[in-house]
């Protein structure tokens, strides 16, 4: 009988939880040996190394959350004041144009490691953007029709 995988790591992911559940954590051990009696006997060589390092790695600590450096936060920042956008439709765009702008100059001076992730606080800015620019349907400050009554 062949390792059903999605089975399998529904049930890693669920141990894990467990695991790490600093309210009432569950024994490692036990986890660890609920999770080898889902590996059929019959289970090719590769499914059997696999499925042991998920399971070795579940009797190990977590990773430290990220620490981000200021700059990480200084976008967030601007970020958060940007988004939603207020004003009217130009004020907007250029509200969003300003912080994309800003936030990249914040991610050429942060650290190598962070770049990336501050340049993708660009992304939901830079869509709004887009549709404001150039509306998929007519923009309008009255609210939706409504069927509440």
């Amino acid at each position: 009988m062949p390792l059903d995988i999605p089975a399998f790591n529904t049930a890693a992911n669920r141990a894990r939880d467990r695991v790490r559940d600093d309210v009432h954590p569950t024994d490692v051990a036990v986890e660890q040996e609920k999770l080898r009696a889902l590996v059929p006997a019959d289970a090719s060589e590769e499914d059997r190394d696999w499925t042991a390092r998920v399971i070795a790695r579940l009797g190990e600590p977590p990773a430290p959350p990220r620490v981000w450096s200021e700059l990480f936060h200084e976008a967030d920042r601007i970020h958060s004041v940007a988004y939603p956008p207020v004003g009217t439709t130009d004020e907007q765009i250029t509200m969003l144009a300003d912080a994309r702008r800003q936030i990249w100059e914040i991610a050429g001076r942060a650290p190598q490691d962070e770049q990336d992730d501050i340049r993708a606080m660009t992304q939901d800015l830079e869509s709004l953007e887009g549709f404001l620019r150039d509306p998929p349907f007519p923009l309008t400050d009255e609210p939706f029709p409504s069927t509440d009554g």
